[in-house]
């Protein structure tokens, strides 16, 4: 006899369970919105304007793709990224930069609209962020020959 709290099975198995009615997938974990993400969605990820994200994708040789299946009826014309190159871009050192010289433009504009000109124009000049492109340089072209085969 079953005690009253025991809980009250359909009769089948976990396995028996799995193999009829299959697993219940999570939402976002698999077709398209697993593996592509939309510009709007990528900014918002990324936290970054759209000039600041086209610059950086530029630099990074990242291009929108077109999904493999057809996109959605909802979702035609939009421009869609591949998930690997977000997460890329993501630990990309220069989206720290960019962030940086807009924190450090705001200073600068604080400072014009204070009417601190010669203030403002001495930030701008000796304390702006300055970053190199060198280790894009390098993942693009890893040895010289592969630079001077693109020159051509």
């Amino acid at each position: 006899k079953k005690s009253i709290k025991a809980a009250v099975s359909s009769g089948m198995s976990t396995h028996r369970k799995l193999s009829r009615m299959g697993k219940v997938q999570k939402k976002n974990h698999s077709g398209l919105d697993a593996t592509f993400l939309g510009r709007a969605k990528v900014l918002k990820k990324l936290q970054i304007s759209l000039k600041d994200f086209r610059r950086l994708c530029i630099l990074k040789g990242v291009y929108p793709r077109e999904p493999r299946g057809r996109a959605p009826r909802n979702k035609k014309g939009q421009v869609f990224y591949h998930i690997k190159d977000v997460r890329a871009l993501a630990h990309e050192p220069l989206l720290d930069k960019f962030r940086e010289f807009k924190s450090f433009m705001k200073k600068v504009r604080r400072n014009a609209n204070r009417n601190e000109k010669d203030e403002a124009l001495r930030k701008q000049t000796t304390m702006a962020p300055k970053y190199t492109l060198h280790h894009l340089v390098r993942e693009r072209y890893p040895r010289f020959a592969d630079a001077l085969g693109d020159l051509d």
